[in-house]
């Protein structure tokens, strides 16, 4: 578990990341203290704002874009 953990990190998280995901310092700050002893639930804070985001955010833009909008139709 903690070596996929940590690739998830690496992968998702951490600062410059390949896929990095846009979540606040304080989420990354306190995802990477849950790593030091990884669980089913190191994960949950960070995911929770991306869902929240994703919401607000993506979702929203994507159902007004022209694509679609063109798809629904």
């Amino acid at each position: 578990m903690a070596e996929k953990a940590k690739r998830i990190y690496e992968e998702f998280i951490q600062t410059e990341a390949p896929k990095e995901v846009n979540i606040d310092h304080f989420t990354k700050a306190m995802t990477m203290k849950n790593l030091v002893e990884p669980s089913p639930s190191s994960f949950d804070m960070a995911q929770k704002r991306i869902f929240a985001l994703m919401e607000k955010d993506s979702l929203p833009r994507f159902v007004r874009s022209e694509f679609y909008q063109e798809l629904i139709k």
